[in-house]
């Protein structure tokens, strides 16, 4: 007899007597054929057993000055997968010259989608970004979602003499680092 065990954030739990058992996968985004191990022998005192399952998707983030297709592409925008709490997870990913910076294997289903999160770390050192956990759903295999990286504010740097209040320094530079 089939035991269906119904997984929650990645655990679940059910009443399994030991045995032989072929294991499916009925996981929405995911190639179900990739479940491994395909199959497992439940024995006394192994209380907890692990799989792995793969996605085939492919979530392009494109990043440029406005946010749009055309806009000013940036390069060297990084980001990282998360959950909704903001745990990074897997090796991160920096915009090319294009702007794009590509997740791969990703899930994707056109009904039930599985949400899809991500932050970003960093730009170019001359743009702002949200460093906020973001989501999005894929429903078809090769996504785009656009994002925006303002160029960064002009600001007034004032620089005055230390020893005679509010006298302006006549010239020189400034780095922020």
């Amino acid at each position: 007899m089939a035991k269906i065990i119904t997984i929650k954030n990645g655990t679940g739990s059910a009443d399994v007597v030991n045995g032989s058992y072929t294991v499916t996968a009925e996981v929405p985004g995911y190639d179900n054929a990739s479940i491994t191990p395909a199959n497992v022998e439940v024995v006394n005192g192994t209380n907890t057993y692990a799989f792995t399952i793969s996605a085939t998707g492919s979530l392009t983030l494109h990043v440029t000055e406005d946010g749009t297709s055309s806009g000013t592409p940036i390069e060297g925008a990084v980001f990282v997968r998360t959950d909704a709490t903001g745990t990074e997870y897997g090796s991160e990913i920096t915009t090319d010259a294009t702007g794009n910076a590509v997740f791969e294997n990703v899930p994707f289903s056109q009904t039930g989608a599985p949400t899809i999160y991500f932050k970003q770390t960093a730009s170019d050192g001359n743009h702002e970004f949200d460093s906020s956990v973001q989501s999005t759903t894929m429903q078809e295999n090769t996504q785009t979602l656009e994002i925006t990286n303002a160029l960064g504010e002009v600001r007034t740097i004032n620089l005055t003499d230390a020893n005679y209040e509010n006298l302006p320094v006549d010239s020189g530079s400034i780095t922020l680092a």
